[in-house]
């Protein structure tokens, strides 16, 4: 069956552990049986991919789908769908603004020896490198923010405060 699906036997497995599909049945030895229906239904897990959706989506179609409602998947499909041109338009903006940063990074790059904005040479011995600082310093980093401590969330943390994710060392004024 995995080779006439065309995925590798462990994903069969995968699949029927969380529900995409169930073989017809199972042989003396304990070897899965599956059938035409079985090759189907791998077949539009397949496509359903194709378009994008997460194994969790699939399985809610693959359920519309054994109910056997008329219309009851497309329109699940539908919905699925739109929520994902929705998304993708999101991350083309975001690539969008990110590509036009990275442009202006390049730009600074590009002309900042010219601008002397390079100065390792003059670092002292506990510096570091400042050249991706000097490309990137018209950019506010955003605040450290920690997301979960102990189960509850944080809000963001300030200069000079400790997010509380470890004891203060010995010394460390808190």
């Amino acid at each position: 069956m995995a080779r006439l699906a065309g995925v590798p036997a462990k994903t069969l497995r995968y699949y029927e552990e969380i529900g995409l599909i169930s073989p017809s049945g199972r042989t003396e030895a304990g070897y899965r049986i599956y059938g035409r229906r079985e090759l189907e239904q791998i077949e539009f897990v397949r496509r359903a991919k194709l378009m994008g959706l997460s194994l969790e989506q699939i399985r809610a179609l693959v359920g519309a789908a054994q109910e056997g409602l008329p219309g009851g998947v497309l329109r699940h499909l539908e919905g699925l769908l739109e929520q994902k041109l929705e998304e993708t338009e999101r991350r083309l903006e975001d690539l969008h603004a990110f590509r036009e940063s990275l442009l202006g990074y390049r730009e600074r790059v590009a002309t900042a020896e010219a601008r002397d904005l390079c100065r390792c040479s003059e670092r002292g011995e506990e510096e570091f490198c400042g050249c991706v600082t000097a490309a990137t310093e018209w950019v506010e980093l955003p605040d450290l923010r920690v997301v979960r401590e102990n189960g509850k969330e944080r809000p963001s943390i300030g200069k000079g405060e400790r997010c509380g994710c470890r004891p203060p060392a010995s010394g460390e004024v808190v």
